[in-house]
Parts: structure tokens; C-alpha cells; sequence
């Protein structure tokens, strides 16, 4: 049958989504909801590369045209993302898919292509290896979460539970406290914020696949993570923790019972998200049992180049970091959703 690669019409925006939901390598981040998202949010253009034939479609590739003073013009699927890239049924897509995106990378005249792949990618673009994942197969009872997790961060869990009476809740009426922690984070890392707006519109667009969770002790509200859910996989995604209460255990007990609802809910994967290689959240994850698989990040360049190194292990960024963490907290709420659309 003969292979076509077109911009998606919005029209078959749905077909695309289950298309995606239905590839093993799919995620919440390569769905229309995502570019919906990110288009809304900071203007960027955003449209998918469909390669399809007569009877079905063969492929995906999620992309948003991003121009920032940092790192110039570029397509990025997907920003904000951790996972991205071409998703495909065959090789004859995957090539057919690379092919239109370099077609459209030299018409909009950018300086750089960067695909996210989780797992080996499809092309064979430079890659950079900067960060891995964390993924475990989940338990069939969530009476077997805490077995699966190491005997120190286990004990961590029980203690804060049993000791400090740490309780899981969940519910959408957890949002402002959620917010308030991510940004308190955020700030304490130099790091740049997302707007209310933003979060909104995320839980608006995955429904009941976007779910908040938080730890309390005595109705006061220590950690919260906002995640996003495929069929079968589970993707903590944003979190906030209060500051200090890593000493009651907060995180560790947020996510053990962060995997028990899991199990609860038919899960069958929880996706702990990536980390940057040698980092404190790496060595938190490895703490509560998961391993690291690398990433694939791939960049073309159509006239030569090399990738940009825009993250905080950049001596670059200290200076930037630095005043970031130094602002009220008002402040990096309003200067942080400005800062963010430069480095998606």
C-alpha cells in the first residue's frame, strides 16, 4: 500500500490518540493533548507528522517549533516532555516520518531538531546520553509494594506511617496545596515555574487520566504529585514537598503509596520519570528500589552544529540559578511562567 506523511488535521486528532495509546512505546506526552497543551500554554506552533496509508495509520511524530534567545529556532517534540520522538509500526514509517521532518526542518529554517526518545530511538541522529529513566513492573497487590522496596527506604516508609501517622489522599481539591509545594520546590532549586493556568489546563485535557495524590499528617498537606496515566502505566509527573519534611519521611511514604493505589487502580507500570545522570532525584529513585535505563535524546543539525547544554549542572546556569532561589515566592511565580517558554 503507499505510504503518505501529512500534517495531522485536527479532524483526526482522535484516530492519532489511539494510535498512540495503542503503541508500546506510547506516552501521555506524544498525544494531541500534549501539543494542545503546549500550544496553548506558550503560543508555540505545534502540529504531528502522520505517516498513514489507505487503511491505517503507521506512525506518529508529535513536534512544536520553539524559538528561544538561548538556543534559536528548533523543533522539539515534544517540550516540557520527557518522552518523545517518532513512534512508528515499521521501518518503512520511521523513514518516511525522518524524512518530512528534515523536509520541514530546512523549510522553517531551524537551527536544530531534538527528538526524546524513551528506549532506543527509532533514527540515528547524535545523541546525547544527559539523563535516564526510571520504570518498574508493578506488583499484582499492593500489599507486595513495600517488599519491592528497598530495606532502608522500607523501613522509612513504616516509620513514617506508623510514627508520624503520614496518610495518603487524594482529589483534585488538593490543587492549590500541590501548587504551593511545586513552586516552594522550584524556587528552592533556582528553577522556573509553571503557571496556575498551566496545571489547569492539563487536568482539564487528560480528565480522569490526570490524578492529584498527597501525604498529610494531621490534615496538614507534606508532598503532593500531580500524574498522568496511559492504559497501563502510571507517570508521577510534577511534586512538591514541604521543606523539612523529608525528616517525617514525606517523599518516600508519598510514593509507596503512590504504587499501592497503583495496583489498586489496574496499573501495571509506574514510571518514576528521568532524572539527570549523578543527580539527587536519581539517587532518590534508585533509593526506593528503581534502576536506571538510559535515554536517547537525538539532535539534527541541517547546517552543523552540536547540542546546547542548558540544564543546571551548566557552571553556565550557578549565576541564574542562584538569584531564582533568592525570590520571594510571588515573584518566581510571576517571572518564572515568563522564564519557562525559553527552555522547554
Amino acid at each position: 500500500m503507499s505510504l503518505s506523511v501529512e500534517m495531522l488535521d485536527v479532524r483526526y486528532s482522535r484516530a492519532v490518540d489511539r494510535y498512540v495509546l495503542g503503541h508500546p512505546a506510547g506516552t501521555p506526552f506524544h498525544e494531541t493533548r500534549w501539543t494542545d497543551l503546549v500550544r496553548t500554554t506558550f503560543g508555540f506552533p505545534c502540529a504531528s507528522l502522520v505517516a498513514a496509508d489507505a487503511s491505517s495509520i503507521r506512525g506518529v511524530l508529535p513536534l512544536a517549533l520553539v524559538a528561544a534567545p538561548l538556543t534559536g529556532r528548533r523543533l522539539v517534540s515534544v517540550p516540557f516532555g520527557v518522552y518523545g520522538g517518532i513512534l512508528s509500526s515499521d521501518a518503512e514509517a520511521t523513514f518516511a516520518l525522518d524524512e518530512a521532518l528534515q523536509t520541514l526542518a530546512r523549510r522553517e529554517h531551524v537551527r536544530y531538531i531534538e527528538l526524546r526518545y524513551l528506549g532506543k530511538g527509532a533514527t540515528s541522529h547524535e545523541s546525547v546520553a544527559s539523563h535516564e529513566t526510571y520504570c518498574k513492573q508493578l506488583p499484582d497487590d499492593p500489599e507486595a509494594v513495600l517488599a519491592t522496596i528497598p530495606r532502608k527506604a522500607r523501613a522509612e516508609v513504616r516509620k513514617a506511617r506508623n510514627r508520624h501517622g503520614l496518610e495518603l489522599r487524594s482529589g483534585l481539591d488538593l490543587f492549590e496545596g500541590f501548587y504551593r509545594l511545586y513552586c516552594l520546590n522550584k524556587r528552592g532549586l533556582g528553577s522556573t515555574v509553571f503557571r496556575r493556568s498551566y496545571f489547569r489546563r492539563l487536568l482539564d485535557l487528560y480528565g480522569h487520566r490526570a490524578m492529584l495524590h498527597g501525604i498529610e499528617k494531621d490534615g496538614e498537606l507534606l508532598a503532593a504529585v500531580l500524574s498522568l496515566a496511559s492504559s497501563k502505566t502510571l507517570y508521577p509527573y510534577y511534586s512538591g514537598t514541604e521543606p523539612g519534611s523529608n525528616r517525617l519521611g514525606a517523599s518516600n511514604a508519598l510514593y509507596a503509596g503512590l504504587m499501592e493505589q497503583a495496583v489498586r487502580l489496574g496499573f501495571e507500570h509506574f514510571d518514576f520519570g528521568r532524572s539527570r545522570v549523578g543527580s539527587g532525584p536519581a539517587a532518590f529513585k534508585q533509593h526506593m528500589g528503581f534502576s536506571p535505563t538510559p535515554l536517547d535524546y537525538q539532535f539534527y543539525f541541517p547546517l552543523g552544529g552540536k547540542p546546547p547544554s542548558i540544564n543546571p549542572g551548566n557552571p553556565a546556569m550557578a549565576l541564574p540559578q542562584r538569584v531564582l532561589s533568592r525570590l520571594p515566592l510571588w515573584m518566581a511565580q510571576a517571572v518564572g511562567p515568563t522564564l519557562m517558554r525559553h527552555v522547554p
